[in-house]
């Protein structure tokens, strides 16, 4: 089969410690990559993610990031509508150059695609949870969620908004990427301690859990009411159900029994959304709230450089449950990448999940925009992982592969992808 792209992420401390030169030519050479990005907003993580130390940095042992710094120029001018200001970074070996053009530089003369990534989150979450708790989302009882920005704030949309657009009109990118969160979806509310055996999907479970996430603020409340939602009774009702979800842990005796009941019981989750239309409807309001915010970046990214790739990065289990409807922004996204590692755990489910995902998301944007299948390549993995794992996405009809990551991959395994792509047939073709 052909492909058009296999894609690879570098981080700033990457480039900084091997050149942008060394970390190209090794992702080119060993795994067949001819598409590059810069995770150029990255979240708190310590990096390598999966392992103790890296293994191909000469420099330092581990990274630890700061808090959703951006990496490269923007305008500033991009944010004058809002109170919330890009921040950048304060370590030293950091400040010495537009990351961002550094491997841009390098991948043109390479003629390879490049672009970059707005990851989880956008914005200095403990500076949002100290000085501007407003902008974060808030549960049913009105406590702020750490990390989860509303985007049904003003200052919050029109931030996002900039941030995009200015990425994309200040720097010669192909694509912007994002994994940004969204709506938060809670916890899974645990299974009953008397079943012997457990559902490993646990869709109710799943369901029920979003009652612990956002958002109910003020902001969405407003929305809602606009857009012909009764928002006093969904908050209400959900009010109540809320202890459904949290009796299985803090509940009296009664709505533990009332949780074991449900959680016990094979009711489907179309079954509880049918005795609980709040809770449907409140999905459905989070989901709108998501198709209109990706139109609005979008249009954003459009309005400065039309022929720009939008790319969502999906790292969700169950997106829906985070207002995110592939069909519905099928117009609003021109390709998707599917965030599944399931080479660094040993792929227990025989990389089930990951074709059912890469399946969803196919059937959600349809056969026209490119799906790309990601997959681990640090040291939890193993070649033979790989190798399988790249042989059953070869099946699915995807459109690229993307490494996940370089910055905790060692030769063998990026040797694999080449190895792995010859097994299965997969040639890249970028006509």
């Amino acid at each position: 089969m052909f492909i058009k792209e296999v894609a690879a992420s570098l981080y700033p401390w990457d480039l900084a410690d091997q050149t942008a030169e060394v970390c190209v030519d090794n992702l080119v050479e060993h795994s067949n990559v001819n598409s590059v990005y810069l995770v150029g907003v990255m979240h708190e993580e310590k990096r390598p993610l999966t392992s103790l130390f890296y293994t191909l940095n000469p420099v330092r042992k581990y990274y630890l990031p700061e808090n959703s710094r951006v990496y490269y120029h923007v305008d500033g001018e991009d944010f004058a509508n809002t109170k919330m200001k890009p921040a950048f970074t304060e370590r030293e070996f950091l400040k010495q150059k537009d990351w961002l053009d550094d491997l841009i530089r390098v991948a043109r003369k390479r003629g390879l695609k490049v672009g970059v990534e707005v990851s989880h989150t956008f914005y200095d979450t403990a500076k949002a949870a100290g000085e501007q708790p407003e902008l974060l989302q808030k549960d049913v009882h009105g406590n702020a969620i750490p990390m989860f920005f509303c985007s049904n704030n003003p200052d919050v949309r029109e931030y996002m908004k900039a941030l995009f657009l200015s990425s994309v009109k200040c720097h010669d990118v192909d694509f912007i990427q994002t994994c940004m969160m969204l709506f938060n979806e809670g916890k899974p509310v645990a299974q009953p301690w008397f079943l012997k055996e457990k559902d490993p999907q646990n869709r109710l479970g799943h369901l029920l859990g979003t009652l612990k996430g956002g958002c109910f603020c003020e902001h969405c409340g407003a929305k809602a009411r606009k857009m012909g939602y009764d928002w006093d009774k969904i908050k209400a009702d959900l009010t109540k159900l809320a202890d459904t979800a949290e009796a299985v842990l803090h509940g009296n005796i009664g709505q533990v029994m009332e949780a074991h009941l449900l959680l016990g019981s094979n009711l489907t989750d179309a079954g509880f959304l049918l005795e609980n239309p709040s809770l449907y409807q409140w999905l459905e309001f989070r989901m709108r709230c998501v198709t209109e915010l990706f139109s609005d970046i979008y249009g954003a990214v459009k309005a400065v450089k039309p022929e720009v790739e939008f790319r969502y990065n999906n790292y969700l289990t169950y997106p829906e449950y985070a207002g995110l409807d592939f069909k519905a922004v099928r117009d609003y996204v021109d390709s998707v990448r599917d965030s599944d590692y399931s080479e660094q755990t040993g792929a227990k489910d025989d990389f089930r999940y990951k074709q059912n995902t890469l399946l969803k998301i196919r059937r959600g944007i349809g056969c026209e925009k490119p799906v790309l299948a990601a997959f681990a390549c640090r040291p939890n993995a193993t070649p033979e992982l790989i190798r399988e794992s790249l042989k059953i996405v070869s099946t699915l009809g995807i459109d690229g592969l993307s490494l996940g990551h370089y910055d905790g991959a060692t030769f063998e395994l990026l040797d694999a992808v080449k190895e792995g792509m010859k097994n299965a047939g997969m040639e890249v073709c970028t006509k």
